[in-house]
């Protein structure tokens, strides 16, 4: 049975290599969440660039990006979501998001799941 949680992520100082991004959030085991926010806050006084995207392993499709490069301006956050993220898991294997920026140590996300609803 579903329980419809709502549950907040966070990754601060995010990675500024693509090649090993942060997990900012993974969908559980037989599970079909709603991301509902997302969040990225640029801590530094310059601008930075950051990208975040979903890891589509659960049926080898292609990887998903939310924004890609999306510069921040300085001392700034920036709201990715405006309507609603299905990531799924079935089972075997689940959707991961993820993200890094251009600049180590700059970048500070946070994720709003609606997590276990009803399908």
């Amino acid at each position: 049975m579903a329980t419809n949680t709502f549950k907040r992520f966070t990754a601060g100082d995010i990675s500024n290599n693509p090649a090993s991004p942060d997990t900012v959030y993974t969908c559980a085991t037989n599970v079909t969440s709603i991301v509902i926010g997302c969040l990225v806050c640029n801590k530094l006084s310059s601008q930075v660039t950051v990208s975040v995207y979903i890891d589509t392993a659960i049926s080898n499709n292609d990887d998903a990006f939310l924004v890609k490069d999306l510069v921040i301006p300085a001392n700034t956050s920036t709201e990715l979501v405006l309507g609603k993220v299905i990531m799924t898991h079935n089972n075997v294997n689940g959707d991961v998001l993820k993200a890094y920026s251009n600049t180590a140590s700059a970048v500070d996300v946070i994720v709003s799941v609606l997590e276990d609803v009803n399908t």
